[in-house]
């Protein structure tokens, strides 16, 4: 499994272009990488942000150490 820090950083993505892309805020982007708890909304959004720039698919449960509220 990947880390979403690790995702980001092949999408090669910084926390602010990844939070434009998700729509939310970077704090948000800071709590998932930390495996600080995020609402499931917001985290299916930076994981789809993120499939989306690498062109694949990837699933919330792929995501090594991302805590779902």
């Amino acid at each position: 499994m990947t880390t979403l820090h690790e995702l980001r950083l092949e999408a090669r993505l910084s926390v602010n272009a990844l939070a434009k892309r998700a729509r939310v805020d970077r704090m948000t982007i800071e709590r998932a990488e930390s495996g600080n708890p995020v609402q499931d909304v917001k985290a299916y959004a930076i994981v789809q942000a993120i499939a989306s720039q690498l062109r694949r698919e990837i699933k919330l449960e792929d995501v090594e150490g991302l805590n779902i509220l």
